[in-house]
């Protein structure tokens, strides 16, 4: 003890710098948590922006359920490619029929694999898409268009 302090002064110093150093701990601890929680989500957003590792639908025999979603997949773009001149219209919904009549049953193939899963809500952005940037150019949509392709197969590119 210093000449000139009583015990509860030095009492009270190492009580302060204990809390202190129990506060940068935690503050140390906090900030690791939340640089570790923004690492992860960059790793599974970028990816996913960017169409980064996409798993196309593998080449399936027809009657299997893969070859079901993708050529069902299929035959619903080629529906909004026909049907896209007239997205934002009452005549959009006419226009994509009869295909979209049968999506049930391709949402229900495609349910049944991952890739069938990412190829399925790829071709539902880009009905939305459509339907949102009517009359805005193709140019808006085509990269939309890319990311549906590249979920088929090759041969059914």
């Amino acid at each position: 003890m210093q000449p000139g302090t009583s015990g509860a002064a030095v009492g009270a110093v190492d009580v302060a710098r204990s809390a202190l150093r129990w506060k940068r701990v935690s503050l140390v601890f906090v900030t690791a948590v939340a640089l570790g929680f923004i690492a992860i989500s960059v790793a599974q957003i970028i990816p996913a922006v960017f169409g980064v590792g996409v798993r196309p639908l593998p080449a399936a025999a027809a009657g299997s359920t893969e070859g079901a979603c993708a050529e069902g997949v299929r035959r619903l773009n080629r529906a909004l490619d026909r049907a896209g001149p007239l997205a934002g219209g009452p005549a959009f919904a006419e226009a994509l029929q009869p295909e979209w009549n049968d999506a049930p049953g391709t949402q229900l193939a495609c349910g049944r694999s991952s890739e069938g899963l990412d190829a399925w809500a790829a071709l539902l952005r880009l009905r939305s898409a459509e339907e949102q940037l009517a009359g805005r150019g193709d140019r808006d949509v085509a990269t939309l268009r890319r990311e549906v392709a590249s979920h088929l197969p090759a041969e059914l590119r």
